[in-house]
């Protein structure tokens, strides 16, 4: 039987930077993966995503191009194209995992991976996968390692009453996937996923209708910022209904029927985006039983689930779900297994929405400052009054900050143009818990669009000078 230091089942955001961290450091690691490398957010989620938002973005910037001087004439998109560009962007970076993972000497099984026992997985022939021309680089029905840890991502929440036929009703995956644009489209969720896809199919061409069933877009952002966004999304072309369900979902003339608000709505296809659950098929038929979180495994501090030598990482535990959370529990438990005393800190996680505008936040909102009773003043800058974004022709946005009363940034939350560039500075503010002294000693370049944060942040202050 093959024996590691170390087997990693699945190979995603957190689970292939922490088999690189650990072979840096001699370990013998092997990492199980049924699909592709790189996992959820490189294959299925975050980079086919982006990549068709950019041609999406790239599009309604040539239709606005006359706010710039420009002329722009037949404009127009080729959605294979935009496809192939999506997959070979995906191929390119999955390829560079790969040869990572060589360069290290990590082991590579290709397979479902079950736990076993605390040391050792079975592994066994993907049914179905989506592409299996990278071999293993270890054929085996077993192996063995002295830890294991479970980096297993999540996939795609589908209620068992949304009907199963996936030509109409998409998931994610399906919704990436898609042959041609459809005329309309029913999005399920207004969340991230749905918002962006939502966005996507919208600047195409579709007809598209988001319904979220809570009181506002994105459960978590701040309210305020919610519903300031609603305009500017049914600008965009995108009909949001909030507070409202979808209901009696079937299948008529080969379109989807339903109901919303009790009047009956037609569409081409329905996208069911309601979030994500962690991916637990590593224990299906597991002779093993570890404690549950909720959906999520349990895990004490060092990341250890209830069983010794057994961990987990990223969608599997509680906490945001995340590519780039899943990558700081990787780079946190390969510092504690290396001797650092380091234990997970979530409260300067940044959330990044990459629709047009871009949306991003971190820290607390206003309503979780009010319900802990704590003391802050708000501060707020417009873009519209930003020379780098009124030279852009990207006025819309905002900066909102949140600050104590030593000054010490609470939370913060922008839409507007570059949000998910810019957010990484409340983020470090937050992360260091700069005090107005320490945030006097930052110096802004100008032009730019950070200078937004610096302004909203001494409008909190009471001491601002443009705005």
């Amino acid at each position: 039987m093959n024996s590691f230091d170390l087997i990693i089942i699945g190979a995603g955001p957190g689970g292939y930077p922490l088999a690189l961290r650990q072979a840096q450091k001699g370990w013998k690691v092997a990492v199980v993966e049924a699909d592709q490398v790189g996992g959820t957010c490189l294959n299925w989620g975050c980079i086919p995503t982006k990549a068709l938002l950019a041609s999406a973005k790239g599009l309604h910037f040539l239709h606005q191009a006359g706010k710039l001087g420009l002329t722009v004439e037949n404009v127009g998109f080729a959605w294979d194209r935009v496809q192939a560009r999506k997959d070979e962007v995906v191929r390119q970076l999955r390829g560079g995992i790969e040869k990572l993972f060589e360069k290290a000497g990590v082991t590579l099984v290709r397979g479902v991976g079950t736990l076993q026992s605390p040391h050792r997985v079975a592994i066994a022939p993907t049914p179905g996968a989506k592409d299996a021309s990278s071999p293993s680089s270890c054929p085996a029905n077993e192996i063995e390692g002295q830890r294991i840890c479970l980096a297993v991502g999540s996939v795609p929440g589908v209620p068992a009453s949304f009907p199963q036929d996936r030509s109409l009703f998409w998931t994610s995956d399906e919704a990436l996937h898609c042959k041609e644009i459809p005329a309309s489209l029913l999005v399920v969720g207004g969340g991230v996923i749905g918002l962006e896809l939502g966005q996507v199919f919208a600047q195409f061409g579709s007809k598209v209708t988001v319904v979220e069933m809570m009181p506002q877009i994105l459960p978590g952002l701040d309210t305020a910022t919610a519903k300031r966004l609603l305009p500017v999304f049914k600008k965009a072309g995108l009909e949001i209904l909030v507070g409202q369900k979808v209901e009696g979902l079937q299948i008529e003339g080969g379109r989807v029927v339903c109901q919303i608000g009790g009047a009956v709505r037609t569409f081409d296809r329905a996208l069911l985006a309601i979030g994500r659950r962690p991916n637990l098929r590593c224990l299906e038929g597991s002779p093993l039983s570890l404690d549950r979180d909720g959906p999520f495994l349990k895990v004490n501090e060092r990341f250890e689930t209830s069983q010794p030598g057994v961990y987990a990482i990223g969608d599997a535990i509680r906490g945001p779900m995340l590519a780039h959370k899943a990558t700081y529990d990787a780079e946190t438990l390969a510092r504690q297994w290396n001797g650092e005393p380091v234990t997970p800190d979530y409260s300067a996680v940044p959330s990044c929405v990459y629709t047009y505008p871009e949306i991003a936040w971190v820290g607390m909102s206003e309503e979780e400052a009010q319900k802990r009773g704590l003391a802050y003043t708000v501060g707020r800058f417009l873009f519209s009054a930003n020379g780098r974004a009124l030279a852009m022709a990207e006025g819309d946005g905002q900066v909102k900050v949140l600050v104590d009363a030593d000054g010490r940034l609470l939370g913060a939350v922008l839409w507007g143009p570059e949000a998910s560039d810019l957010i990484m500075e409340p983020t470090i503010w937050r992360a260091l818990n700069l005090d107005k002294h320490g945030m006097e000693r930052l110096i802004h370049p100008h032009p730019t669009l950070s200078e937004a944060f610096l302004e909203a942040y001494e409008n909190a202050l009471g001491r601002n000078l443009h705005g």
